[in-house]
């Protein structure tokens, strides 16, 4: 073995004898318990939403932990949408994204969920229309200018996100 191995391996082995100490989480450990909550006011593409923007969850049911009830239902908890995607040509549909979520004594990094709401995805009969239409001079591109769906967020959807309380 030559002296550019034996230290390279050298190396690994200390630095993940380092790490085991430095990082006490056990990600091994999957108990998880779901947190379902629903936004309080609709959200929709077509109404003016920005990226950022504070969105007020309410809790629908009660969350337990270890026997105590770490959400009540009613509560009220926040987030931010992370991104906004416009509806475009050729049918591409709208999306909401929601992340962020700040839920009292709970670590940022011990939640994980993210909540996606698309709109109608035109986009399967929009390209066969249009190499249909393509035969016809011109015709074909005005698929061009449809549009796919609105995303909307309606007070009865579930939002479901995940609380890792061991990590």
């Amino acid at each position: 073995m030559n002296k550019c191995t034996a230290i390279f391996l050298l190396f690994i082995f200390i630095n993940s004898y380092v790490l085991a100490d430095v990082l006490p989480y056990n990600y091994n450990d999957t108990t998880c318990i779901p947190i379902k909550l629903s936004v309080t006011e609709e959200l929709s593409t077509k109404n003016p939403i920005i990226e950022g923007q504070n969105v007020k969850l309410r809790v629908r049911e009660n969350t337990i932990y270890n026997g105590q009830v770490l959400l009540k239902a009613g509560e009220t908890v926040n987030a931010k949408i992370e991104t906004v995607i416009t509806s475009g040509m050729n049918g591409f549909p709208a999306e909401i994204i929601i992340d962020d979520f700040e839920i009292p004594n709970v670590k940022d990094t011990q939640l994980i969920g993210v909540y996606r709401k698309k709109g109608q995805n035109r986009c399967l009969w929009v390209y066969p229309l249009k190499w249909a239409l393509t035969l016809i001079p011109f015709v074909g591109s005005l698929t061009n200018f449809i549009k796919g769906g609105h995303a909307k967020i309606k007070p009865n959807d579930i939002i479901t996100i995940y609380y890792y309380p061991n990590w």
